[in-house]
């Protein structure tokens, strides 16, 4: 592995991509944990007067209902059931939206849903105390530590200054009847949340580009590394060399196997030789089954001559069927004429070979 030193490139799509499955992505739990707060002050801003309401009757029901007669295990029982569905009734909604923004938060900040399950395969230098010793003391422990700090005393200056400011509403409260101090109370409470919850966000902010930034430097790649990733990427050349070369030796083979199986080779005589082959019930026209030049046309006509396959000289049809036509392919319609006539003088020249063999 490179040094970070080395490492100058940025990471290409493939080294990101196996970090993502590795479930290693930008992410700061700062903001995620700011974002889901904010909504949370919201929704009990909103939604709080209701949840008060729906505790507040369902308390009065059950003190209602509780005498010292009447107090027993089923009552208790039934009182418990119902408290049970009053708390899902009240704070399930507040819970909702505090799951709902955890969820769309993190999924926002990794560009959509990461489904790491390498990252869930048993790792035991986790337990390894060397290893935890060694990310206890680690330069990011320091920072997260650092940030921690920070962030009690920017919260903990917050509540300071409310307070303060508030101080004299406060000693008032002991001349307030309870829910007239509790609002008064309630009220510098938000109050203090939501200056939290701003310093909260900016703090957020930067962490969330900080760790961008960490992300970013931790995929670095060296030179080296980009190389050895596209020779993996692409192959070894000599290998592929191999594997071309061995392609063209068996599509060779199986080209000469088809050269007895023609109707006619036309040749250049001696530098272009293409095989024909017509069947008229299941071609639309001629086809190529095999062509070559030089040496592989030495061996088509000596193939052709060991299986006594008919052999044109005709130079200008044997280049143009050449350059022209692909094996396995029909010839161009150009070529018609040229061919018909070369196939009726072979089929004429069978005729008479037909006849003397009677």
């Amino acid at each position: 592995m490179s040094d970070l030193g080395d490492r100058t490139e940025a990471a290409t799509p493939r080294r990101r991509s196996e970090a993502r499955r590795k479930g290693q992505v930008p992410r700061s739990p700062d903001l995620t944990s700011a974002l889901v707060f904010l909504g949370l002050l919201v929704a009990v801003r909103n939604i709080g007067p209701e949840t008060g309401r729906i505790v507040k009757t369902y308390m009065d029901t059950a003190f209602a209902h509780i005498d010292a007669g009447g107090f027993s295990p089923s009552l208790v029982m039934q009182l418990a059931r119902e408290a049970v569905m009053v708390m899902i009734r009240a704070g399930g909604p507040i819970l909702l939206v505090g799951l709902i923004l955890a969820v769309v938060v993190n999924v926002a900040q990794t560009n959509g849903p990461v489904f790491a399950t390498e990252a869930l395969a048993p790792d035991f230098s986790r337990v390894n105390p060397a290893k935890g010793l060694q990310r206890f003391f680690s330069s990011r422990a320091f920072v997260d530590l650092g940030k921690s700090i920070f962030k009690i005393g920017i919260i903990g200056l917050i509540a300071f200054n409310t307070i303060k400011e508030s101080y004299p509403q406060l000693v008032m409260t002991a001349h307030m009847d309870i829910s007239a101090a509790l609002g008064l109370i309630g009220g510098v409470l938000f109050n203090m949340a939501m200056r939290a919850m701003a310093a909260m966000l900016v703090l957020a902010a930067i962490d969330f580009f900080y760790q961008r930034w960490q992300h970013e430097k931790m995929l670095r790649m060296s030179k080296q590394e980009i190389k050895q990733e596209h020779k993996q990427s692409d192959g070894d050349p000599q290998w592929k060399a191999r594997i071309r070369a061995r392609g063209r030796a068996l599509s060779k083979k199986r080209m000469m196997a088809e050269v007895p199986k023609a109707d006619v080779i036309i040749t250049n005589p001696t530098h272009f030789a293409v095989a024909l082959k017509y069947d008229s019930n299941r071609m639309g026209a001629p086809i190529v089954v095999a062509k070559g030049q030089d040496l592989i046309a030495a061996k088509i006509r000596d193939i052709a001559r060991e299986n006594d396959v008919p052999i044109i000289e005709n130079p200008p049809l044997a280049r143009a069927l050449y350059k022209e036509t692909d094996i396995g392919r029909e010839i161009p319609a150009a070529l018609y004429e040229a061919v018909a006539e070369v196939l009726a003088f072979v089929y004429q020249i069978n005729q008479r070979r037909a006849a003397r063999a009677r």
